[in-house]
């Protein structure tokens, strides 16, 4: 079976997100499993992928973006020239011809890697994906999966929800990673709508909690990029400060970096800084190794919005860390089970006190760190990656009988 991953952007190259690691993932499964990967992304470089793939795995850089091409650059000038015109009434006679030509150059390139790798199936990994692969191709020979990494709401607000619903309509099945997420999209699409999971490995390892009290530094942590909106580490921030004087020993611990600048981290430093938390919050950059952060932690904060999954989540309590999120936190809500493997806060202050408690309990840690291990083998590498080839391979097969 020979299996395209698409994606339309840089991100593999530059950032340590979930989608990207699940990407590499899959790509080096399957790799394993003997199927004929290739990579499909869009990058001004052939820099390394920040999630390392099998060397096997085909790549194809798309490469849409060059800036150096004579009609992207003198689009750019029109562009800047025109600019103004474009805030009157007189726009439509100064279009901006630069997405166009991304377009055209996109399909091309996208052409020219079908004709090259002949895929028996094509995985979307976003709705923006899609909207790029389908661009002006009224029909296409293979299976296609589109994925989504989000909750519910989130995918269907990437796009309107007419071109949304087109775009799904055209792939042979649409995969979502949780089975409460399934029934949302089924109501607007045709393709069935399938419910796999991401992988969440079964470490060996597990925090001990008497190990974590005799090392001393007890800490509270929270991996994810800085986001204002999704990650909201600033409502983390403002429950440790609700406690902190309660819990001098303790320290909270962020990991994660800022997309498209540092606006927030900013914001982040300032509110610290006013809450005079700067020797007790501290703002670290994202690292690959953070089995080993989240090792020498005690309590897993976790005060997303919502989650498609939540790697982090998962990996955390596959080591045995107690978590506490946001009861109305699509799929934070589905692996916190709350009294169980962590808590499950309605606002800001129950947050905090949720922490307290578990600061106080040595032995609650304990009990919630051993269910918290057992809550996610459902999550299992062997049962999630089966379930994909089970689906892969059905669909494929599916797709030659009808040619024939």
């Amino acid at each position: 079976m020979k299996i395209l991953l698409f994606v339309n952007h840089e991100r593999l190259t530059t950032t340590v997100g979930g989608a990207e690691k699940v990407y590499a993932e899959f790509a080096n499964e399957f790799t394993r499993r003997g199927c004929e990967v290739g990579a499909a992304y869009n990058a001004p470089d052939d820099a390394p992928f920040v999630f390392p793939v099998d060397s096997r795995v085909r790549l194809f850089n798309l490469r849409t973006s060059s800036r150096r091409a004579p009609a992207f650059v003198a689009a750019k000038i029109w562009r800047e020239i025109t600019r103004p015109m474009r805030k009157t009434f007189l726009a439509p006679l100064f279009p901006d011809f630069i997405p166009a030509l991304k377009r055209k150059s996109l399909k091309a390139q996208i052409d020219a890697t079908l004709s090259r790798f002949r895929p028996d199936v094509v995985v979307l990994f976003a709705p923006d994906d899609a909207q790029a692969f389908f661009h002006r191709r009224p029909r296409v020979d293979f299976a296609t999966v589109q994925m989504s990494h989000g909750s519910p709401d989130w995918f269907l607000n990437e796009l309107p929800l007419d071109e949304l619903r087109a775009l799904l309509n055209r792939c042979d099945v649409v995969q979502t990673l949780l089975p409460s997420f399934a029934p949302p999209l089924q109501a607007v699409c045709s393709p069935p709508v399938v419910s796999i999971p991401n992988v969440v490995p079964r470490f060996a390892e597990s925090v001990d909690v008497d190990e974590r009290e005799r090392a001393g530094s007890p800490r509270i942590v929270f991996p994810a990029r800085l986001d204002m909106l999704q990650k909201r580490q600033i409502l983390a921030i403002e429950a440790f400060a609700k406690i902190a004087d309660a819990c001098p020993d303790w320290t909270l611990h962020f990991y994660g970096d800022e997309d498209g600048g540092d606006k927030y981290r900013t914001r982040l430093q300032a509110r610290i800084a006013e809450l005079r938390l700067n020797d007790r919050v501290f703002l670290r950059p994202s690292t690959l190794n953070i089995k080993a952060e989240l090792l020498k932690s005690d309590i897993l904060a976790f005060p997303s919005s919502f989650e498609g999954f939540g790697l982090a989540l998962g990996e955390a309590l596959s080591l045995g860390l107690p978590a506490v999120g946001f009861a109305d936190a699509p799929a934070v809500n589905e692996l916190i089970i709350d009294g169980e493997n962590g808590f499950l806060a309605v606002d800001v202050d129950d947050f905090a006190q949720k922490l307290k408690t578990l600061i106080d309990s040595k032995e609650l840690r304990r009990q919630f760190g051993a269910n918290a291990k057992k809550s996610v083998e459902k999550y299992e590498a062997s049962k999630v990656w089966n379930a994909w080839e089970t689906l892969l391979r059905e669909i494929v097969e599916k797709r030659r009988s009808h040619r024939l």
